[in-house]
């Protein structure tokens, strides 16, 4: 096998384990990450406030690949950008709200959406988990 050929078939592999990284498994909400707050981009929904409840938003290890940052968004307002194993704390009104999220980077942009039912008095968990045949998903959790 020539030079050239040995660097092209190792570039593929490489490039087909990065796709394949998107792949993941749930991380408990206690030892996720805080978003950093240079990758919030509405901090106004991380503030409690009287009638709102907790929204919880993780993103599960495995989505590590760099072209497997995922945008989350709450009643269709984009709120922050997430890596693998992150989490944010969101404060909703209480009652249905939409929640979505989108993979952005260098993949189409896949957008999926779930309705939140928000309560003062129980946080509503939702896992962001992406598969290694593409597959996204927002789904709710257990805490």
């Amino acid at each position: 096998m020539t030079k050239t050929m040995t660097a092209r078939s190792l570039l593929a592999t490489a490039l087909l384990v990065s796709l394949l990284g998107c792949a993941s498994t749930p991380v408990p909400t206690s030892s996720a990450r805080n978003v950093p707050a240079e990758r919030v981009l509405n901090a106004s929904l991380l503030k409690p406030m009287d009638g709102y409840g907790q929204v919880i938003v993780k993103t599960d290890a495995g989505l590590s690949s760099p072209f497997c940052k995922v945008r989350v968004f709450a009643n269709g307002t984009p709120v922050a950008d997430m890596a693998t194993s992150e989490k944010i704390v969101l404060y909703l009104p209480e009652g249905e709200q939409m929640m979505g999220a989108e993979v952005v980077g260098i993949f189409p942009n896949v957008l999926v959406e779930i309705i939140a039912l928000v309560s003062r008095s129980r946080p509503a968990v939702f896992r962001i988990s992406g598969g290694v045949n593409g597959e996204f998903y927002i789904q709710p959790t257990a805490f």
